[in-house]
């Protein structure tokens, strides 16, 4: 069968039978998710850095327990977002937007930066990446062994 000449590389290759490479972000999900993630990322910063506000939050609930909720949140919302290298992606993303917060708390008087915040920001991020990763992992092998 004939096929016309085509002048662009990559439907010349996919012609050839290579495969194109999956997209950086899962075009559904991202479009949902880093909204989310930005909008509550952007509250949290807000929110956390209101005179009283955070102290009274943190005595209620416990601050480490905080941190560890609101990144974990965050961590699956970037995850589920990636189509390669998602727990990389995830927890380097959580680990930067902790060391982000904890840098902006410092420029203000009433509150303070503390690397064990930025430990908690981080394990969380961790323990939700592996849960993560455990779960597609079981859902795909659960796919596998249904359709045979």
């Amino acid at each position: 069968m004939y096929e016309p000449p085509v002048s662009n590389p990559a439907v010349a290759e996919r012609r050839k039978g290579v495969a194109e490479p999956a997209p950086f972000w899962r075009p559904g999900m991202a479009r949902i998710c880093l909204p989310v993630a930005a909008l509550f990322f952007a509250v949290l910063v807000t929110v956390g850095n209101v005179p009283g506000l955070a102290a009274d939050m943190s005595d209620a609930f416990g601050d480490k327990r905080l941190h560890l909720a609101a990144y974990a949140f965050l961590t699956g919302l970037i995850y589920v977002s990636v189509n390669r290298r998602p727990a990389l992606v995830a927890m380097l993303a959580a680990t930067a937007m902790g060391a982000l917060d904890e840098s902006i708390q410092s420029f203000f008087p009433y509150r303070q930066a503390e690397l064990l915040d930025l430990l908690a920001d981080i394990l969380a991020a961790g323990a939700t990446v592996i849960s993560l990763h455990i779960a597609t992992a079981a859902i795909g092998s659960f796919r596998a062994v249904t359709k045979s």
